[in-house]
């Protein structure tokens, strides 16, 4: 057997990274054609019953998750699908107020170095938080007040001005 020279190597190299890159562009298409799915199911579900809490509260979640996966390959394009899902938060947010989880994810996406918006992150985030106390939902108590932390940090001035003394909604 010849040993391969350092052209061929080269070669090789070039050809693993070329695979490589071709089938985790392969896995990244299949997972937007899944959202895109997802998230034309959602729409005609919103289109038909603006009120469904669901429809809206997941629609938001796609665009976010969207939002997350394409936010390497383009900021732009990631902040696009972020802010693409703060509408369907806030309408499942109205729609059922005392629910944490749709506080949660609209705290998480303002708090995305995309967003950056202090205020709502940690309002949002503090809603959620004491929701989960009302509802004693540790692990996701756990989460706000990971989330907490990090935009008391992230955002100190906002935390400063009194946004902890927020209305928390009612059960309903």
């Amino acid at each position: 057997m010849k040993p391969l020279t350092g052209q061929t190597k080269y070669g090789w190299f070039v050809l693993v990274l070329l695979l490589i890159f071709f089938c985790s562009s392969c896995a990244w298409i299949k997972d937007s054609g899944q959202l895109s799915f997802l998230k034309r199911d959602l729409e005609g579900k919103v289109l038909t019953n603006p009120k469904d809490y669901n429809a809206n509260y997941m629609l938001g979640i796609a665009h976010a998750v969207r939002g997350e996966k394409v936010s390497t390959a383009s900021t732009n394009l990631g902040k696009f699908f972020l802010k693409g899902a703060i509408p369907y938060l806030e309408q499942a947010i109205r729609i059922k107020p005392d629910l944490a989880e749709a506080h949660l994810a609209l705290g998480e996406i303002f708090g995305n170095d995309k967003i950056n918006d202090g205020i709502g992150a940690i309002r949002h985030t503090l809603i959620a938080k004491k929701l989960f106390e009302r509802q004693n939902k540790i692990e996701s108590l756990a989460i706000a007040n990971a989330n907490l932390q990090i935009f008391s940090k992230k955002f100190f001035s906002f935390h400063l001005l009194g946004i902890t003394k927020v209305q928390i909604p009612e059960p309903s």
